[in-house]
């Protein structure tokens, strides 16, 4: 039997999805065992909260992909090939005055943040400015796959990217330590870049005469939607930076915490839930509440897994080398924070897909709704940010962006699924 290419582009980016957290995993474990925690390897992790911070939600695919796939798929459709050197000219531009603002920028945290002042600090901001400069094109890249259909050629690249960035930390972090990982993710993005354009050359011509009317603009990004769509991981990669404030090992602690959390809640759960909610869509609304309920169900169990036995995982996945036993203490007091809070953006990560494909006329409330959860997370946001600066904790201030957001969202959501008609819902459901 042949299967149909939906099917076979789904069932390839979910594989693909979890074998590259699980390669992410492995690389912390790495990581662990090389480094440990130390005071340094705290200065990197704030450095690199702010550099993933702008690749999730200023640079990174989400990003561009909600731009040029609007832009690009229509005219795709309309013609037998579509000219992207314009765009790309417009990156490589881009790309340079990235480099010079980040390169402004981290020295700028690092110079508050850090007691360390040397060569390798100085390293440090120039491979990751590099770093962000060089994801931008790989964004661009990425999407235009996305955009001609490519599916398969863009998990392909993207596990590709994952396995060499492995390979090189582990055969350099022994003699250049830290500075392995930016040079591996460097090298493992430019790696990609060559392939993924060596994919599309033949719809780059330098001849053709070249036009603005699809290049980026700033009034195509739409935040909100952004925000919302991938509220779970804004919240987190929020977190990493608020906890970075402290002057201590912490922003190590929920990194290693962070990385399970997001394998066990949100890829391993959402993925399930995604096939799900596949096999769902056809169906009528009570399919929908079916899905949610399992969702729970199955975000629950992993829940009570991560309760009983974080302890072990932890143990098992980085206490080794100068990874100590008090670690895994610290790193499981931090993963219990994040349990109940992932628990129920597992479910809301479901509940919101009938807000993200709209029928006619249900713009205007589909669009309030979305722009309604991004304003209780900034509001979430603000008051986790006073009550760190009033008490000087901002562990307990992270505790608080986790608990308010992930339940005012969910509460909204469940407030306005049951306005939506009973009719208009399928349609909805991705």
């Amino acid at each position: 039997m042949k299967l149909n290419k939906s099917v076979i582009n789904f069932a390839w980016l979910f594989i693909s999805s979890i074998a590259i957290k699980g390669l992410g995993i492995l690389r912390e474990s790495i990581i662990a065992y090389m480094i440990g925690n130390t005071i340094e390897f705290a200065t990197f992790n704030t450095l690199r909260s702010i550099v993933d911070f702008f690749l999730a939600f200023v640079i990174g695919v989400p990003v561009i992909e909600s731009i040029l796939v609007p832009k690009y798929a229509g005219l795709y459709l309309r013609n037998t090939s579509i000219n992207f050197q314009p765009i790309w000219n417009q990156t490589l531009q881009y790309s340079k005055y990235l480099f010079l603002i980040s390169c402004v920028l981290l020295f700028f945290v690092s110079y508050f943040k850090s007691d360390i002042y040397d060569w390798d600090l100085a390293v440090w901001v120039l491979l990751f400015a590099s770093y962000l400069a060089i994801n931008l094109s790989n964004s661009i890249l990425f999407s235009l796959q996305k955009t001609i259909g490519n599916f398969q050629n863009y998990s392909t690249q993207s596990f590709i990217n994952a396995v060499i960035t492995l390979i090189i930390i582990f055969l350099l972090i022994g003699q250049i330590g830290l500075k392995s990982i930016l040079v591996a993710s460097v090298l493992g993005i430019l790696f990609s870049n060559y392939l993924l354009k060596k994919s599309l050359n033949q719809n780059f011509s330098k001849v053709e005469p070249q036009t603005k009317d699809n290049l980026i603009k700033l009034k195509d990004i739409n935040f909100y939607r952004l925000i919302t769509v991938n509220h779970a991981i804004f919240i987190g990669f929020t977190g990493r930076l608020l906890i970075s404030f402290e002057n201590d090992f912490q922003i190590n602690y929920y990194q290693y915490s962070f990385i399970i959390i997001s394998s066990f809640m949100l890829m391993i759960v959402s993925n399930i839930a995604s096939i799900i909610l596949y096999k769902s869509s056809v169906s009528d609304s009570s399919s929908f509440t079916k899905t949610i309920f399992l969702t729970f169900l199955i975000a629950l169990s992993a829940n009570l897994v991560l309760y009983f036995f974080g302890n072990y995982i932890i143990s098992i996945l980085y206490e080794r080398g100068k990874f100590t036993q008090q670690d895994t203490r610290s790193v499981f007091e931090f993963l219990k924070i994040f349990l109940i809070p992932y628990t129920f953006f597992s479910i809301t990560q479901v509940m919101i897909q009938p807000f993200l494909k709209v029928g006619p006329g249900d713009n205007t409330r589909i669009n309030r709704v979305i722009k309604k959860i991004g304003q209780l997370i900034f509001i979430s946001i603000a008051i986790s940010l006073s009550v760190g600066f009033a008490i000087s904790n901002y562990k307990t201030a992270v505790e608080v962006l986790l608990y308010t957001s992930s339940l005012s969202i969910l509460l909204y959501l469940l407030l306005n699924l049951k306005r939506l008609k009973h009719t208009n819902l399928n349609k909805h459901i991705v």
